[in-house]
């Protein structure tokens, strides 16, 4: 790896100088070596100045559309991109990435920026190409993109206005609106009330004029728009209106509807989400698939306790049983380990992982929730995880959304309640549920919202403050680890509440349970000699009920193993070749030979650790991942941790073998 990173380097350095110094042959045989051994954010910025200057427009712009999707923090690359769209008369798409340039600018090319909007402006106001208004519409949008924040303040959107009865992704098969839920005093939010209220989601369309031919029992979600409109229904040819209805503005309405045609007008547009059938005829592999994501809950913890005495009720349900002992979150934190918890990818291919900058990991990669959606299951999220929004991408997976913040106190009783609703609601669906349980994240964060959990704690465990910088990083704190254990206790015992229901509703052999984490918590041991240790990457996995084999595996996995272990649970083709992830061996795939976990925050080393069955190999860099996501690889230190003897060959054998892997995925990472 070292020759390639020293290689990078210098071509890097070389293409740093001015076209003027090369020939256009000269020029791109660098630039193909480069391209060669890693396509580096240098290479597209060369490459896409390359192809400008020789008036290969298209391809330029192909170039830089690559290159984002790989480098969308890149200054750089969206500079490039405003002189394309320019020659393209993309006017939109120049000003959204002359947002995007003031937003990622290094201070000192603060006045470079300026001075190319300055250009341009005067070039579209000498030659009139468009009117001065709209003009000063596009300036706007530039200065909004510069502000905007991220997705996680949902269900307001990165621009801090209110996404309640605004209709998003208008005209596609994803067009979808989110009104309020549960509230009758609220007509909408504000950022201060966000954290408080629930919101609910649906898919469907906006319109004046919809017709339907229903072949069975079917309910229709609608939502007014605009306040005094006026809806006409005409069922079976008989009329109705709703001068005198209990439709209410703040919310969905349920509409119910027997078998028959219905057309529906209004004097102002509506939004109606797509028709729900009540019973779904088609017969699927199981009637409920149910994934519990308990946020934060580490492995290691239960390794070294008497699981029982913590999650009794998810480990003596059931009486199926698949349980893995040895699977490893892809990364330290939600944001990038749930998203490929659901794309089966890390985060190359998802995308996910600056803490600050926004991302919808749909534009690059594809949830496989999506995939079971389209395979006839009624798709659902109750969740308060504000890193796993329907506008970072969950939203295309999803059918209905219930949502509210988790800092508004949207814990485990109040979730399961909700589940409890929805499966009663639609008994006869073939239903996927996702829920989120975040109580154990409010242990680092010293939030304390259940009387449970305050009563099961001594007053000098309230007198002891540790909040750390990040919850991520949250030192080790004796206070903390009694409260995991009480909140555990606590998040079981209502997860106990919900699988009796869940027993008295369906058979065992109808439901697969799916249980999960996303990290364990570094504040768990005070022997962290490495910030990748099992307490922080070591999760647990569970698959209850249905005719899941009754296993206690140490099988290595990933928790990007998981869904296409589900899918070929539920007979749905998948096409692995472009996952990280794949069926776990206990299921009929071949063995992972190891499981990687990462850490690549902007500011921060680069760190990774790679899981083998009897050891570890953790590999972290010393110079610190720029803002762009680059990282330099040329100085970095490794450590071998064994559990058993292991000859020096051997060891220098496996290290070889994990630079080899680190040069052949992420050297294209370098600066």
């Amino acid at each position: 790896m070292d020759n390639q990173v020293i290689k990078i380097k210098k071509l890097h350095a070389i293409l740093h100088r001015t076209f003027g110094e090369y020939d256009n042959n000269e020029l791109l045989n660098y630039i193909n070596e480069l391209g060669g051994i890693a396509k580096t954010e240098i290479y597209y910025i060369t490459y896409s100045s390359y192809l400008f200057s020789n008036n290969n427009i298209e391809l330029a712009n192909e170039i830089l559309n690559e290159g984002l999707l790989k480098f969308s923090y890149s200054f750089s690359l969206h500079y490039n991109a405003i002189i394309i769209a320019f020659q393209l008369n993309d006017f939109k798409k120049l000003f959204e990435h002359l947002g995007y340039c003031y937003k990622y600018s290094p201070k000192e090319s603060l006045n470079e920026v300026e001075k190319l909007q300055q250009e341009i402006v005067n070039v579209i106001e000498m030659n009139k190409l468009m009117p001065i208004d709209t003009l000063n519409r596009f300036l706007e949008y530039t200065l909004k993109i510069y502000k905007q924040g991220d997705s996680r303040t949902y269900p307001m959107n990165k621009f801090g206005e209110s996404l309640i009865r605004k209709v998003l992704d208008k005209n596609t098969k994803h067009e979808n609106m989110t009104n309020l839920y549960k509230t009758s005093m609220l007509t909408d939010i504000i950022n201060q009330i966000r954290y408080y209220v629930k919101s609910e989601r649906f898919m469907g369309r906006e319109d004046y004029t919809f017709e339907f031919d229903f072949s069975g029992k079917t309910m229709i979600p609608l939502s007014l728009l605009t306040e005094g409109t006026f809806i006409e229904f005409i069922f079976n040819e008989e009329h109705f209106t709703s001068k005198n209805s209990t439709l209410e503005f703040n919310q969905y309405n349920y509409l119910n509807f027997d078998k028959g045609k219905l057309t529906i007008k209004s004097d102002k547009p509506i939004f109606i989400g797509r028709p729900i059938p009540i019973k779904d005829k088609e017969e699927k592999p199981y009637k409920l698939v149910l994934h519990i994501f308990i946020d934060g809950l580490s492995e290691a913890y239960l390794n070294d306790r008497v699981p029982q005495q913590y999650i009794n009720n998810i480990l003596s349900s059931f009486k199926n049983k698949y349980e893995n002992k040895n699977c490893f979150a892809a990364a330290d934190w939600t944001f990038p380990s749930n998203a490929g918890t659901v794309t089966a990818t890390d985060f190359t291919k998802h995308g996910q992982y600056h803490s600050t900058l926004d991302h919808d990991f749909s534009i690059k990669q594809k949830s496989l929730i999506e995939t079971i959606k389209e395979n006839g299951y009624f798709t659902t999220l109750i969740s308060g995880d504000w890193r796993g929004t329907p506008t970072q991408g969950y939203g295309k997976s999803y059918d209905r959304v219930v949502f509210k913040n988790s800092v508004g106190g949207f814990g485990a009783s109040e979730i399961i309640e909700e589940v409890i609703d929805h499966l009663e609601a639609f008994k006869d669906k073939n239903n996927y549920v996702w829920i989120t349980l975040p109580d154990l994240h409010d242990i680092p964060d010293e939030l304390y919202f259940s009387p449970l959990s305050q009563m099961n704690l001594n007053f000098k465990d309230r007198l002891n403050s540790d909040l750390g910088v990040t919850s991520v990083r949250t030192k080790y704190n004796e206070s903390k680890i009694k409260r995991y254990g009480n909140e555990l206790k606590r998040i079981d015992l209502h997860i106990g509440v919900l699988f009796n229901y869940l027993k008295q509703r369906y058979n065992e052999e109808d439901m697969l349970i799916i249980v999960h984490s996303d990290h364990g918590q570094g504040y768990l041991t005070p022997d962290a000699t490495n910030f990748l240790n099992d307490y922080r990457t070591k999760v647990p996995f569970f698959l209850l009920g249905g005719n899941v084999e009754t296993k206690i595996s140490t099988k290595l996995m990933s928790n990007l193993d998981i869904y296409p272990t589900i899918l070929k649970l539920l007979n749905i083709p998948l096409d692995e070749s472009n996952l990280n992830g794949a069926l776990l061996e206990d299921f009929g795939g071949t063995n992972r030979k190891f499981a990687v976990t990462e850490t690549y925050h902007p500011d921060q080393t680069y760190k990774i650790v790679f899981n083998y069955s009897d050891f570890k190999i953790y590999f972290e860099t010393f110079v610190f991942v720029d803002n762009y996501g680059r990282v330099d690889f040329e100085r970095y230190k490794i450590n071998f941790e064994a559990m058993n003897d292991i000859s020096e060959d051997e060891k220098m054998t496996y290290v070889n073998e994990v630079l080899n892997w680190i040069k052949d995925h992420r050297i294209y990472l370098q600066k």
